[in-house]
């Protein structure tokens, strides 16, 4: 007969055999790393990430590092100043036609959603100045960010709507903040304008909206991207997949957060303090246009026809088959 101690100590074995084992199954926590990731504009999907934790979950810390514009991007990535980068598709593409051997793993900003009334870029018009139409530009001057992107969208805008591209002059405009003073002061007949400043410039100034180049993004199109080096990427493939993992769970909260939350989230780390701009704006939380971001897999035939059109319309000089440079987190629909 078996003593009850016995028992107990023949229960207490199997507990704590069970639990090793339990232990040993478990996934192991990611080891953690430190990722110097460059950006431009603080990106609210990027930022909710850092904010709400989905990259320390992933064992990841971000240290962002804030650059002038998609081409500094990527040469910081390739000179090995930054480990990753958020930048532009047009900007990468330029890049590989140049022999840059620099590979997307995560998409991200994607078109205006085509419910949206507004949207990231608004051509504005001063009302005196009797523009109501884009037939009304052709001969005039609009001012615009240094972009390809934003050059291509007021392109297309022009272009569907009957007018020729290069009856118009695209004068670059820096900072967004100028924009209003620009089209104020006549040194310009029109201004492609970004959210808050087009917003602002409504207001201060009186400007009217005459549409939306932004609109002109085809739907399912990535517009930017997270790069690497595929030399990077081939010794730390697991922290990419990591990264994607968790900005894609960072994309849905931000495509989906209240107008509230996004706006109390970018103010955290960006100048753009929409709450404090509520009192000069009003409305301004609410009707501030966000990008959308990916939540999932690249889809590779539309960003691709965005490419094509770029080419087209002379933004990019020379085409690059997008498929040929993508890391396989870019397109795997789970991570």
């Amino acid at each position: 007969m078996i003593s009850p101690r016995l028992w107990l100590g023949i229960a207490f074995c199997v507990l704590l055999l069970a639990a090793r084992s339990a232990e040993a199954q478990a996934p192991a926590t990611p080891p953690p790393v430190t990722l110097k990731v460059g950006e431009v504009g603080e990106p609210l999907a990027l930022v909710a990430g850092i904010d709400r934790g989905f990259f320390a979950r992933e064992g990841i810390a971000i240290a962002l590092v804030p650059l002038s514009g998609g081409p500094a991007l990527i040469s910081a990535t390739i000179g090995g100043s930054t480990d990753i980068n958020y930048g532009d598709i047009f900007a990468w593409v330029a890049a590989l036609a140049n022999g840059f051997n620099v590979e997307m793993f995560q998409g991200s900003n994607g078109a205006d959603p085509p419910t949206d009334r507004g949207g990231q870029i608004t051509l504005l018009v001063n009302p005196a100045s009797g523009i109501k139409t884009a037939a009304d530009l052709r001969g005039k001057q609009i001012g615009i960010a240094p972009t390809q992107l934003v050059a291509l969208e007021v392109k297309l805008f022009l272009q569907r709507r009957g007018v020729d591209p290069s009856s118009v002059t695209l004068v670059p405009v820096t900072p967004y903040l100028a924009m209003g003073a620009a089209l104020k002061g006549g040194h310009v007949d029109a201004v492609a304008d970004a959210d808050p400043y087009t917003q602002q410039a409504v207001k201060s100034f009186g400007f009217t909206a005459i549409g939306v180049p932004s609109h002109e993004v085809p739907v399912g199109a990535s517009t930017a991207g997270y790069f690497a080096t595929a030399t990077w990427l081939a010794a730390h493939g697991d922290i990419a997949r990591r990264f994607a993992a968790a900005y894609r769970r960072a994309a849905i909260w931000a495509n989906h957060a209240t107008p509230e939350q996004k706006a109390e989230t970018l103010a955290r780390f960006s100048p753009v303090n929409l709450p404090a701009l509520e009192s000069q704006v009003p409305g301004i939380v609410k009707d501030f246009h966000y990008q959308t971001y990916d939540e999932g897999a690249l889809n590779v035939e539309t960003t691709q026809s965005w490419v094509d059109l770029a080419v087209k319309n002379g933004v990019l000089d020379k085409d690059v088959p997008i498929k040929d440079h993508l890391y396989p987190t870019a397109v795997a629909r789970t991570l």
